[in-house]
């Protein structure tokens, strides 16, 4: 290979690598084979002289598409479903492919030269592959180049999070992938902040951003949102790069600025390569002495139970971790100064008003004054007084300014710093003649500098240069600002020093009366110094660490311009966004509209026909009782509202799914969560015309409910909120000094809700309990903003649609993963009373552990319902490359789907935002390519023909029941009087008895198979949670929560054990819902068949009863674990230890294990309660259904004896009958013609 570089520079590389194997020797010698093998790695990559830059980021994020697009081929596989299983080196070289494979036994054999066309293969199977090292000439990686791609970071698999940090720790760099919808989430932020804490210098790179949307969110407040995510998480990327691999030429792509980073680390290769060494070698050595702890565990263990026992322990392990806690503060008190003092300037700096309407006015006059036909005084005036205008323009511009900065800027920046400087007595002269020196010097000249060549002087051209003015001057401040700042700082250095000495001083007395306790210290300090010697190995690489990286540009005035030029195009006639956001700008065609209002119009003909039936019964007085009932099922269709639910994962689509569906963006859309309260989309009605929403705020109660959840599920104690007690404002103020940092992910969401509520409190907290009507605007605010929607319960907005004409209501639901997914029981109740549900997933984006426990339930009761009336839509279908990569995933997310027992799933791959643009723009063919239609066709045959034709049907069945009823009353007609009055009495005689034997037979024999059913269904429910353990044992104690990324991993063992008690209980309290809907059916089923018994046995003379109305059965329902299960915390952390140990030593077997017994020995005693409970309740409304069933047929049959006489008392009686029942057979007639008696009126 051909070295680049001065000799110095190589010489230091050679240094380096012989010192870091014979750190590698050294930690090999004391038995750290592992750290061992891994300095070498180290080594040996300095010899080969590569700058390894490293994608990462979770699956489908687009890192092999992007490293594929680097190399221009197509070599690694790419697919939205997750594909690349090993890690894969790509460099400069003649084609071909270099892979290790292990063994079983882990003998490594190499196969060198095989053909680049297998990579597909290997990198998606990586059973047995170690490596893949592949050479392609790349004139990119020309120079000294290597680019690596790894498995996705979100992966449970060990072997791939093995595979993704050997990876990182040979990588220099590092490029962090996210496609656009999911580069807020939790796990993208804690992995960066883990490669923060490495030491490696990362870009972020936001993929696919052809999805943002101007109109649902600027694009300057997406990355300023994004900035303020990444500060919270202490963040600091080395740039942040915006592409769109899909759409190359969109106006936000940055592809051209990542080509130019990518070439600026070519001539920083040196220091580079030497910086990430010294950082990696530096993270193996801790590493290696964490090995030696491990190494010292038992003589740890008998050294603590000498030193005193467990309190003794306890008090000394709580002294020292706190002299270990403030001596860390210490060590981070400038950092964390500096960085408040950042945020409280960059917060002032941003609401700092600099250019308001009167100076954007004199800006536009220097603007108009610099153009090149500009002249004072028009035609004829002069270039000496033009020259004087375009100066007094400009001395007026500058006046202006500084007077903006010495108001709005100077006086809160001085008094920041002065504030500062008070704390350590450095407020004086020195510092106000300092301060005087903050605002910068605004001069004619500076601004005729910040004027572009062929700037115009229009509005949009006033108002780039204005902003950019601002921005400029902001920044001048910022730097002058932080640079005293700091100078500041220095100055609290000898105390911080001082303090320091004094508390390492009480750290190593804390032990010193007790010899084990002393041995202890010795041994931590054996492995420090263990640890030293490592590093005192490592040679000195002067300026290394002070290498700056190539800085990106970031999107200016240009590209912003061409993006708003990108948006007007977009805004052209014929575009969605040029058709009027009113409802009647998108008038549709009668033929068109009638088609898509067609949704249930099969139910309101069964209305039709129950209700044409009801009246030709009217007049007949033995037939009323059938006539009423009939009245009544009419009246249940007629009321019946076409609920349609949508579920899935936040930045699924739902929103965007729903709006596609309604024609119009009528709910809120943006890739930070936003549906947060349930949201119903519902037709006009009388005081809420087309636009405007009624918002249903919470009651106080619930309120308080949820807010004292939240606190238990960030750790506050039960007896502190109890003793808030309903003071809903007191219990908010509880989660003040909760760190994010301190909690299991699951944790956060509740901590943004409870900030949220907070910070919403003095608005909102006086409207718990209304029902608001809102415009537009406002409806927004109350469910997009968090601390406006964390006080609704529910929205209702009212749009004027195809779909809500037709009677339909679409309700979207919080995303499966939102907190307010703890209320499943609502989730649970809308899965069994919708006609419709409909579950979206996005495209490239595998199932979240929320979603997967959804479609297990889901999965548990498709089966129960008379019908299937599930839908599965794969949202975004548009990033599909091809219809073979389209038809890839379908089967993908069909064979995920199976896994939780959801079998030939109704699946449609939509692209809402196409299929929306093609609704709006009224292009049939459009509609059909988005596969909108596809899907809304299939929907409209299940409304009309499936749902509609079980309406339909159950309305004939009654129908054939009564024709029945018909025969026999002509069949009495025949008769006497004397043979009528008989058949009269009997069926009265038979009525009274049947109320009788109905009465004795409510004993517990009869209910005794339902109860056997009950047991069995709670068995299997048990038996199925169990078998499911270990994803919600994975999923608490996850990799990606339990990283050695610097926090306390002792405190947060804890909160992954309530973490598992919770999942594991909401997986048992899912599971009884369907088992009790399953309940439900059985006890109809048994109620209908006691009747029907009875019905068959009695001597009816063909008489043939209405079927029973549906049970209702309700089964109580309790907390599994309505109190913590303690489990001892040293327990856990001896269990645990560290990461490596417990992850790929596989120590976590033993530990779940021995949850799993804990856990299921409580279930088991909880599973015996709700047996009792359920079998006190089914037995009673067993006894209940089967009375109100008898009483029925009783008194319907004796309603119809009493009215033989009364309908044929009179001559001609029976030609009546025979009318109707003529009459009747016509209508049953028309009626099976068509599942939807519309049609025929139509």
């Amino acid at each position: 290979m051909t070295r680049q570089g001065t000799d110095t520079q190589w010489i230091e590389l050679s240094t380096y690598g012989d010192a870091l194997r014979r750190m590698g020797e050294q930690a090999g010698a004391a038995g750290d084979e592992i750290q061992r093998d891994k300095f070498g790695e180290l080594a040996d990559k300095l010899d080969r002289g590569l700058l390894t830059i490293a994608f990462c980021g979770h699956f489908s994020a687009g890192k092999s598409t992007l490293v594929n697009a680097l190399m221009g081929a197509q070599l690694l596989p790419s697919s939205p479903i997750p594909t690349t299983a090993n890690v894969v080196t790509v460099r400069d070289g003649e084609p071909g492919a270099h892979v290790l494979f292990r063994s079983k036994d882990g003998r490594i054999a190499e196969t060198p030269n095989l053909p680049v066309e297998r990579l597909n293969d290997l990198a998606i199977d990586g059973e047995g592959v170690a490596s893949i090292d592949v050479t392609y000439p790349v004139p990119l990686l020309r120079g000294g180049l290597a680019l690596v791609d790894t498995p996705g970071v979100d992966s449970t698999d060990g072997a791939h999070r093995a595979a993704t940090e050997s990876a990182l720790h040979l990588a220099d760099v590092v490029f962090f992938v996210s496609d656009y919808n999911h580069v807020l989430s939790e796990v993208n932020f804690r992995f960066m902040r883990t490669l923060h804490r490495w030491g490696k210098p990362t870009y972020l790179i936001v993929n696919m951003i052809d999805k943002h949307r101007e109109e649902e969110v600027s694009f300057s407040a997406f990355r300023e949102g994004l900035r303020q995510a990444m500060g919270n998480w202490r963040i600091e990327p080395a740039g942040i790069l915006f592409l769109s691999l899909r759409v190359p030429e969109h106006p936000l792509s940055q592809w051209e600025e990542l080509n130019s980073v990518i070439e600026g680390l070519k001539p920083l290769r040196e220091p580079l390569m030497l910086r990430s060494a010294r950082r990696s070698a530096v993270y193996l050595a801790e590493q290696f002495r964490e090995h030696l702890k491990q190494g010292h565990s038992q003589q740890r263990d008998r050294l603590a139970e000498q030193a005193g026992g467990l309190d003794e322990i306890a008090r000394l392990a709580e002294a020292r971790q706190e002299l270990e806690k403030r001596l860390e503060e210490l060590e981070n008190e400038g950092e964390n100064r500096l960085l408040l003092f950042r945020d409280r300037l960059d917060r002032l700096l941003s609401n700092a008003s600099l250019t308001p309407a009167e100076t954007r006015e004199r800006a536009r006059e220097v603007l108009e004054s610099l153009q090149s036909g500009f002249k004072a005084g028009g035609w004829f005036g002069g270039a000496a007084k033009t020259e004087a205008e375009r100066e007094r323009r400009l001395r007026e511009l500058v006046r202006d300014l500084n007077g903006q900065l010495a108001a709005n800027v100077h006086g809160h920046v001085a008094e920041l710093l002065r504030q500062d400087a008070k704390e350590i007595g450095q407020d004086g002269e020195a510092l106000e003649a300092q301060l005087e020196k903050l605002l910068p010097d605004v001069t004619a000249e500076w601004i005729r500098s910040q004027v572009k060549p062929g700037a115009s002087a229009d509005g949009q051209a006033t108002l780039h240069f204005s902003s950019e003015l601002s921005s400029s001057l902001k920044a001048q401040v910022r730097k002058e600002a932080l640079r005293l700042a700091s100078e500041l700082d220095e100055l609290r250095k000898p105390a911080r020093e001082e303090t320091r000495k004094r508390l390492t001083a009480e750290l190593r007395e804390l032990s010193s009366g007790e010899e084990a306790a002393a041995q202890l210290a010795a041994l931590e300090e054996e492995e420090l110094q263990a640890e030293r010697r490592l590093l005192n190995l490592l040679p000195e690489a002067p300026g290394v660490a002070g290498t700056a990286l190539p800085a990106v540009h970031e999107l200016g005035g240009e590209q912003m311009d061409r993006h708003a030029d990108w948006m007007r195009a977009a805004e052209a006639p014929g575009s969605v966004e040029a058709q009027s956001e009113d409802t009647g700008a998108a008038a549709a065609s009668p033929a068109q509209d009638e088609a898509e209002t067609a949704y249930i119009g099969a139910q309101q003909g069964a209305a039709e026909l129950l209700e044409q039936a009801a009246g030709l019964l009217a007049p007949f007085p033995t037939l009323m009782k059938q006539a009423e009932g009939l009245k009544a099922k009419a009246e249940r269709f007629r009321d019946n509202r076409f609920t349609i639910a949508l579920f899935g994962a936040f930045s699924a689509g739902k929103s965007s799914f729903a709006n596609a569906l309604v024609g119009m963006p009528a709910l809120p859309v943006s890739p930070n969560p936003t549906t947060a309260t349930i949201n119903r989309i519902v037709p006009p009605s009388e005081g809420y015309p087309h636009g405007t929403a009624l918002i249903r705020m919470k009651t106080a109660e619930a309120m308080q409910e949820d807010v004292a959840h939240s606190l238990g599920r960030v750790g506050i104690g039960s007896e502190e909120i109890a003793k808030a007690g309903d003071d809903i404002a007191a219990l908010l103020k509880l989660a003040a000094r909760m760190s994010p940092d301190e909690l299991h992910p699951k944790g956060r969401p509740h901590l943004a809700f409870l900030r949220a509520a907070e910070s919403g409190w003095s608005r909102y907290g006086g409207k718990l309990g209304l029902e608001l009507k809102a415009e537009e605007e406002e409806y927004r605010r109350f469910v997009a903003e968090e601390e406006a929607s964390c006080f609704v319960a529910s929205a209702d907005l009212h749009i004027d649609s195809p779909l809500t004409r037709s009677g339909a209501v679409l309700v979207d639901t919080p995303g499966a993963d939102s907190i307010n997914a703890r209320h499943t029981g609502v989730a649970f109740q809308y899965i069994k009373d919708a006609d419709a549900v409909l579950f979206v997933t996005y495209y490239n984006h595998a199932f979240t552990e929320a979603d997967r426990s959804f479609l297990h339930q889901l999965g548990s009761v498709k089966d129960v319902f008379e019908l299937d009336k599930m839908f599965f839509i794969i949202n975004a279908a548009d990033l599909a490359s091809s219809q073979e990569e389209l038809d890839s995933v379908a089967r993908h997310v069909e064979t995920q789907l199976l896994k939780h027992g959801i079998r030939k799933p109704r699946l449609y791959p939509v692209s809402s935002l196409n299929g929306l643009k093609a609704k709006r723009e009224r292009s049939p063919a459009a509609l059909q390519s988005s596969g909108l239609a596809a899907f809304e066709k299939a929907f409209r045959h299940f409304s009309e023909e499936e749902l509609g034709g079980l309406a339909v049907a159950s309305a004939q069945k009654e129908l054939e029941r009564i024709d029945g009823l018909l025969s026999k009353l002509l069949e009495s007609a025949n008769e006497d009087t004397a043979t009528r009055e008989a058949r009269k009495q009997r069926m009265l005689e038979e009525a009274r008895q049947l109320r009788s034997r109905m009465e004795s037979s409510k004993n517990d024999a009869a209910v005794q198979p339902i109860l056997q059913e009950m047991g069995d269904q709670l068995y299997h429910s048990r038996q199925r949670v169990k078998y499911r353990f270990n994803e919600h044992f994975m999923a608490a104690f996850h990799p990606s929560v339990l990283q050695d990324d610097g926090r306390d991993l002792k405190k947060l063992l804890p909160a992954c054990w309530a973490d598992l008690q919770r999942s594991v209980g909401e997986d048992l309290l899912q599971e009884l819902r369907s088992a009790g809907l399953r309940m439900e059916n059985a006890l109809h089923k048994l109620v209908s068949a006691r009747i029907s018994e009875e019905a068959a046995e009695a001597a009816l003379d063909g008489f043939v009863p209405e079927a029973p109305a549906r049970s209702k059965l309700e089964l109580p329902l309790g907390e599994p674990f309505p109190t913590a299960l303690n489990v001892d915390a040293k327990r856990l952390w001896n269990a645990f230890r560290s990461p490596k140990h417990f992850f790929e030593k596989n120590a976590k077997a033993a530990l779940r294990d021995e949850l799993e017994a804990e856990l299921f020995r409580e279930a088991d005693r909880w599973l015996e309660q709700v047996k009792r409970q359920w079998s006190e309740a089914t037995g009673e409304a067993f006894r209940a259904d089967s009375a109100r069933a008898a009483e029925g047929l009783a008194s319907e049959l004796t309603a119809f004896a009493q009215g033989l006489e009364e309908t044929l008392g009179e001559a001609g009686d029976e030609l009546k009958l025979a009318a109707l029942q003529e009459q009747w057979r016509k209508i049953r007639l028309s009626a099976s013609g068509t599942p939807n008696a519309h049609e025929n009126d139509s």
